[in-house]
């Protein structure tokens, strides 16, 4: 019996040698097969895991100081441009516009009495300049019957009273005449006076209808709708909150999508505008998603940082820098509807 175990275990050593030797030289081939896939597609493709998914957050902001009377939407609902979206309590703005209209009203009205003057004043002109033509015939009929009745009085042929009458007749339409003269120099005056006032009354008509534009406007802050077409996002309002000016109230989140791709630098030169990408969300299970090149930044990303960097100071450590790369989606919405701002994606563009 012995010596039969003896003939057996040579042989499950050998199995198992080439067992092992079968599974190893499988992985090996496996893990070459693998580098030489690597080192062919990232030769002729450009891939970078740091891009994310990009859309318009719009935040919205209150122009007035006032009272949520009412919240039209709700949370992570989607809204049209134009839809309302908070009614702010509006009695004091409405009463404000109603006290702008009264002081135009006082002022169309002020200026209506002024051109009336003016109109009285010029017609007045006209009368007193017709009693003055009047007044020079009664002046000059009295001149003359005064120097007659004075040649009369030298021949003896009229008495001395008849003469002083005559004289009081010609003084009498002297002073009358005077009186029309300074009469008409004080009506033109007077016009004058009220025609000056007339520009300042309509210079006080402009400034009180923009006191009711700007009160209007006002009164339309208290209607806040949308942008534009969107997601709304947080819901932080409610009725009956005290909301001040320059307040923000909520984002609208835009339905334009985009990636920002930051590649390498070293990378730049394999990507051109126009070009066309394929893109893998995290957080979908192997879709991949068509994008093409829109626009390469002017400047790497550090550079549009609050403190960008500045190599002339202090010691210098070389840092590959990155340029944000914009990629417009062209599927269908309906296929790209899930990516939302933030993801993170995987972008690969083949080489140029």
């Amino acid at each position: 019996m012995q010596i039969t175990n003896k003939h057996h275990q040579p042989k499950k050593e050998t199995l198992t040698h080439k067992v092992v030797t079968y599974v190893a030289t499988m992985l090996f081939l496996s893990a070459m097969g693998l580098g030489i896939w690597f080192f062919i597609f990232y030769s002729n493709h450009e891939e970078t895991n740091d891009a994310q998914v990009e859309q318009y957050v719009t935040p919205i902001q209150s122009r007035i100081t006032g009272f949520v009377q009412e919240v039209k939407y709700k949370e992570n609902q989607f809204v049209h441009k134009g839809d309302t979206l908070i009614i702010i309590d509006n009695s004091e703005y409405k009463e404000r516009l109603a006290m702008a209209n009264a002081e135009l009203e006082n002022a169309l009205e002020t200026e209506k009495v002024m051109h009336k003057s003016v109109a009285t004043s010029q017609s007045s002109v006209a009368v007193r300049k017709a009693q003055l033509d009047g007044a020079k015939t009664q002046v000059w009929k009295a001149e003359q019957d005064y120097k007659r009745y004075e040649n009369l009085l030298k021949e003896e042929a009229v008495t001395v009273q008849q003469f002083e009458q005559m004289k009081a007749n010609y003084e009498v339409a002297r002073a009358h005449y005077d009186e029309v003269l300074h009469a008409i120099q004080s009506t033109e005056l007077t016009t004058a006076e009220v025609s000056s006032k007339v520009p300042t009354a309509a210079a006080t008509i402009k400034a009180k209808q923009a006191a009711v534009d700007n009160a209007s406007l006002f009164l339309s802050y208290t209607i806040i709708t949308a942008p534009d077409d969107g997601w709304v996002g947080k819901r932080t309002i409610q009725p009956g909150q005290m909301i001040k000016e320059g307040q923000t109230l909520l984002s609208v989140v835009s339905k334009e999508k985009w990636i920002t791709a930051n590649f390498k630098e070293t990378q730049l030169a394999n990507l051109s505008i126009g070009q066309q990408v394929e893109i893998k969300a995290d957080a979908t299970a192997g879709a991949i998603f068509k994008g093409k090149i829109e626009s390469l930044s002017p400047a790497s990303g550090a550079r549009f940082s609050l403190l960008p960097p500045d190599n002339a100071t202090g010691n210098f450590v070389k840092i590959e820098q990155r340029i944000p790369v914009k990629i417009n989606l062209v599927d269908t919405e309906n296929k790209t509807a899930f990516l939302r701002a933030g993801m993170n994606v995987i972008v690969v563009a083949r080489n140029k």
